[in-house]
């Protein structure tokens, strides 16, 4: 467990203890209280929204950059859209799709950002640094790793700011910018790191393994799968860790690092996993197909799209899941694997959806675009005279 090395009279610990029942988790772990504030939703990398979807789609807006949009959007307390694109730049759009501002980084942003409770916005670049952005889009400081950042960072309830690196490490760095401490893996980390409620921290590496690590900088164990591991990890209610590899595997350990199950598929894995409320697992694979996994362990479905599945499923309050498919289309399936809709883009989809609180939709495609999906308006009746 995480403790406090704070030593507090016996009133602050009363105010403490009060905080920590009212608050909500989404704040005592320093990520913004907002729909969808961080890749994968939230610290355990659930995918899983408390908001209802999109049922009927339209488009409401689409916003052109001048690169592919691979990033994941983020929202912030005031329902700015944070994503990045490949032609360098972190856009903040209003909800109706309008620019409020853009910054310019020195290399690609595929990493997706995250938003902190104080309203910072946190996001890597393929030049090497993690920004530090206030919510106007002024520069609060930049931390230079030994690589390229694509993966998102995660942020503790220290404070701690865990993202993975292309120079083979693992950076924890602290509040304002400053190193903590790395791991080494013997290849690049494109994994974004996942927290467990006891602070543990989880992430992939290309070097074929999965590390857990103590919030102190000591690695507690890790696991190997027989090839890349770029997806990021999933860690459900009852601290099982779930994640696919390269390997065309799926792999649900338990929380000590033994294997509870293996499901095998026929491609790579680099989706990460979203679970729903009853402890269904759903990822995508390189073979084109969105997977659903039962709790005790079976198939319960499989949804074939038209090519690879990298972009990761977010589930919606009422069941749906909704993910990309390489084959330029936007897929939500209803909970028994079954079509509900689909949408096409213009050119790839390789982000992952974020659901806002009016059930909007909110992804990038490779076609350059960030689209807002909204549910169909309904027709006002008329008055009978």
């Amino acid at each position: 467990m995480i403790k406090n090395p704070m030593k507090t009279p016996a009133l602050s610990i009363i105010i403490l203890f009060l905080i920590s029942v009212t608050a909500s988790p989404a704040l005592l772990a320093q990520i913004a209280d907002t729909p969808w504030p961080m890749f994968r939703h939230d610290l355990q990398h659930t995918g899983r929204s408390p908001y209802t979807g999109v049922q009927k789609p339209v488009v409401k807006w689409t916003f052109q950059t001048q690169g592919a949009v691979t990033s994941s959007p983020a929202i912030g307390a005031d329902g700015t859209i944070y994503f990045g694109s490949k032609d360098t730049k972190l856009y903040a759009l209003t909800s109706d799709g309008e620019l409020k501002w853009a910054f310019g980084a020195e290399g690609e942003v595929e990493s997706s950002p995250a938003v902190r409770a104080d309203g910072t916005i946190l996001f890597g670049s393929w030049d090497g640094y993690l920004y530090a952005l206030d919510p106007e889009g002024n520069l609060l400081w930049k931390y230079k790793s030994g690589g390229g950042i694509i993966s998102s960072p995660a942020v503790s309830a220290d404070g701690t700011i865990y993202v993975g690196c292309w120079d083979k490490q693992l950076h924890a760095i602290t509040p304002d910018g400053k190193v903590k401490w790395t791991q080494k893996t013997a290849d690049h980390i494109v994994s974004s790191p996942a927290i467990s409620p006891d602070g543990t921290v989880y992430f992939g590496s290309g070097d074929y393994y999965l590390f857990a690590m103590e919030p102190e900088g000591k690695a507690v164990w890790s696991f190997g799968t027989r090839y890349l591991l770029d997806a990021s990890p999933l860690i459900a209610p009852n601290g099982n860790i779930c994640f696919g590899s390269e390997d065309a595997r799926f792999y649900i350990l338990r929380p000590g690092g033994d294997v509870e199950w293996i499901f095998d598929t026929r491609y790579d894995i680099d989706s990460s996993a979203a679970i729903d409320t009853k402890g269904n697992i759903y990822f995508g694979s390189g073979d084109s197909n969105l997977y659903a996994l039962t709790p005790d362990k079976k198939l319960k479905w499989t949804f074939e799209t038209g090519a690879s599945i990298y972009s990761s499923p977010a589930v919606g309050a009422g069941g749906t899941i909704y993910f990309g498919s390489r084959d330029k289309k936007i897929y939500a399936l209803n909970s028994d694997g079954s079509l509900k809709w689909v949408l096409e883009t213009g050119d790839a989809i390789e982000s992952s959806p974020a659901i806002d609180a009016d059930g909007t939709i909110y992804i990038g495609s490779n076609d350059g675009k960030l689209y807002a999906i909204g549910n169909e308006p309904t027709a006002a009746k008329s008055e009978s005279p």
